[in-house]
């Protein structure tokens, strides 16, 4: 069934000057695009360019958060990397004032030296000599540059409005100063060159052989001694030869013994061994690798985190795999050095124990030997004596045999557990990576998502507004025509009722003019009048001649306030109050007086139309 709407478009109404109209329509068609208004492009395109403005400002805005994310995770790792070097700093600053306070004792314990107290008195020359460069290096090279610095900023805060005018003279001077500028740069990049050359020499000094003999590394102080049988044992007397061999071939076995544990240690640790002190690297990387690795002690929470990233900035130009690698050569080399030690320690101690040992066997030998040539008949006993000082001996070599493997087997089972604990940290941190892995896949699939949700959607939206607007173009097309027969009824209506208004004017015009006709006045002639004086001025003389009489009248009239009237506004007494203690041209006296309300509010006619307040 046809509905209103369409029963409109079908029915036209033929009109003889529409005629034009009609064939243009029949001409180009029932949908013609005579009603359709032109696509405007320059509108077009200045929406496109606010939509990617919009785009653009909003990853702006992203890229903006993604950085303040940045720099919040960057400030809260060096907020724990300043409270570790804090700590390392307290810690370094106590020990040097424990070994300044050590040096202090020694050189007064040894002034009473004769020997000694010239080399103190020198060394203490030495030093002041180096205190006096020093303050002639500043003199000469540092205080000038301070100086010329606080010349250059008092200059450039005088010339600051010429230069930016650009006054000739003033740049003239400008490109002077610059010249000595670049002048004194070079000069102090010479003399750091200079200083740097001086520590070059100065370090390979004291890397020579001679003072690595005398102050060797931390790593290389291991106890000194000889292998083999003591000549203290050798120059010790002993009834029994016999017993005095077997005594000394303990001090073989006993090295044969340690050799085999120094060689087991060796075989543990190829990897430490593989390379030199530094683990192949620079001495200067590595004594910067070994300082840093030293502050982060194992029970630090997110100790390997901060480690990481501490060297990273310490030493940029090496990748975490060095870094890695380099820690775990680190690792094996200190262990490998401190259990070096330990058994050369082991080692001496035995060996000092087992000369006190053969010196108390002896003793005990030969006192039974005195026995012997008091007793001739002892002789067996004598016998059985050595043997069971013999066995003495060698129960204490099973037991000190026993106590090496127990000390080999609790050093390897700490090597593994140290193994384990430094293999769960890995893991700890694999995981740790795979877990953020896997949320930044996911986190990357949820966005792909939601784009292509929202594509959808857009996608929907457009389909749906360019149904709407063709049914709103079809709807418009309809209601143009309706409109365009409704104004034409209306315009002659109109035209029909103007001419009817035109004839009641016409009408009543002339109804008007009879009733003027009747009650025109007609006036009699008076040429005199002309010369007469009217009834408002002979009032007015009047009342000037009552003004004149009246002498108690004030010679104006005054429209305004009195005084009470003005002091009684509390906006002007606390004007004065404020005046009077000197507030009046302040912040506070233009906030307090914009607040304070009249005693009578104005009235709504005296408000201005000029001045807006707020």
């Amino acid at each position: 069934m046809m509905s209103g709407r369409d029963y409109r478009s079908f029915i036209t109404n033929h009109r003889a000057e529409g005629m034009d109209r009609l064939v243009h329509r029949m001409s180009d068609g029932v949908r013609s695009n005579m009603y359709d208004h032109n696509v405007d492009y320059n509108k077009l395109k200045a929406m496109a360019m606010e939509k990617r403005f919009s785009g653009h400002k909003t990853l702006m805005k992203v890229q903006k958060i993604e950085q303040l994310s940045k720099q919040t995770k960057e400030n809260h790792l060096l907020k724990q990397q300043r409270l570790v070097w804090q700590k390392e700093f307290i810690h370094l600053n106590h020990l040097r004032k424990k070994q300044g306070a050590e040096i202090d004792l020694h050189v007064q314990e040894n002034c009473i030296v004769a020997a000694c107290r010239q080399l103190y008195q020198d060394a203490e020359y030495y030093q002041a000599g180096l205190d006096k460069d020093l303050e002639k290096f500043k003199l000469d090279t540092v205080e000038p540059v301070w100086n010329l610095r606080d010349d250059l900023t008092y200059w450039l805060k005088e010339n600051k409005e010429e230069l930016r005018l650009g006054a000739p003279e003033v740049i003239e001077h400008h490109a002077q100063i610059m010249d000595t500028i670049a002048s004194v740069k070079q000069q102090q990049e010479d003399i750091l060159d200079k200083l740097k050359q001086e520590q070059r020499f100065l370090e390979q000094e004291l890397q020579s052989e001679e003072l690595q003999e005398l102050c060797p590394p931390q790593m290389e102080k291991r106890p000194k001694f000889v292998d083999g049988i003591p000549p203290e044992a050798y120059d010790l007397e002993c009834p029994d030869e016999r017993l005095k061999v077997s005594v000394l071939e303990e001090f073989l076995i006993l090295d044969q013994k340690y050799y085999a544990r120094l060689a087991d240690l060796d075989s543990r640790h190829r990897k430490a061994l593989s390379s030199d002190h530094t683990g192949g690297w620079d001495d200067e990387d590595h004594f910067t690798f070994v300082a840093v690795y030293d502050q982060y002690p194992t029970e630090l929470q997110n100790r390997r985190k901060l480690l990481v990233d501490r060297l990273k900035r310490h030493l940029p130009h090496l990748n975490r795999a060095e870094l890695m690698e380099h820690e775990d050569w680190w690792l094996d080399f200190k262990h490998y050095n401190e259990r070096h030690k330990s058994i050369l320690s082991d080692w001496l101690r035995d060996r000092r124990e087992l000369l006190v040992k053969a010196r108390l066997v002896f003793a005990e030998a030969a006192a039974a030997q005195d026995l012997d040539d008091l007793k001739e008949n002892s002789r067996q006993k004598q016998l059985e004596l050595c043997e069971a000082l013999y066995s003495q001996v060698l129960r204490w070599r099973e037991q000190k045999m026993e106590v090496m493997q127990l000390e080999m087997e609790l050093e390897q089972k700490r090597a593994e557990e140290m193994a384990e604990l430094e293999q769960a940290e890995r893991e700890q941190e694999q995981q740790r990576r795979q877990k953020q892995k896997h949320k930044i896949s996911e986190y990357h699939q949820e966005r792909e998502e939601r784009r292509r949700k929202q594509e959808e959607r857009d996608r929907y939206r457009l389909q749906e507004l360019q149904t709407i607007l063709e049914e709103q173009a079809e709807f418009d097309r309809e209601r143009v025509k309706f409109r365009e027969e409704q104004l034409e009824r209306r315009r002659e209506e109109r035209q029909i009722e103007q001419e009817a208004k035109a004839q009641e004017d016409m009408e009543r015009e002339r109804r008007l003019e009879a009733l003027r006709e009747q009650v025109r006045p007609i006036a009699e002639s008076d040429p005199e009048r002309l010369l007469k004086q009217t009834e408002a001025w002979q009032a007015r003389l009047a009342e000037e001649e009552f003004e004149e009489s009246n002498i108690q009248k004030p010679l104006f009239d005054i429209n305004t306030f009195t005084a009470n009237q003005v002091t009684s506004d509390p906006r002007v007494r606390l004007e004065q109050k404020l005046r009077d203690a000197g507030l009046h041209k302040s912040d506070y006296a233009r906030q307090v007086l914009s607040q304070v309300k009249p005693l009578h509010p104005p009235r709504k006619d005296m408000k201005s139309t000029v001045l807006k307040y707020d």
